[in-house]
């Protein structure tokens, strides 16, 4: 909808505009997760010395967990950082 003063939304009311959110910083930090994720599963299958029963479950299961769960977690703190900041 557009007004005499500029664009509206559909309902009118008025909006402001923060701070632009930090989401390259957050891809940056899941893509860090993913290479260290990485780094830790070649490691795990060549300089271990765990059984074969062990590294599956915890490539396949717990190195996938892991990095979603540290993603997770920075990211609201970036998040909680970035509402804190207003």
């Amino acid at each position: 909808m557009v007004e005499s003063e500029g664009i509206t939304t559909l309902i009118g009311r008025k909006e402001t505009h923060g701070r632009p959110y930090p989401g390259l910083l957050e891809k940056l930090i899941l893509l860090i997760f993913v290479v260290v994720a990485v780094m830790v599963g070649q490691w795990m299958w060549t300089e271990s010395d765990w059984s074969v029963l062990v590294l599956w479950p915890a490539t396949v299961c717990g190195l996938p967990l892991g990095t979603l769960i540290a993603t997770e977690i920075l990211s609201r703190i970036v998040q909680e950082i970035h509402t804190s900041g207003d």
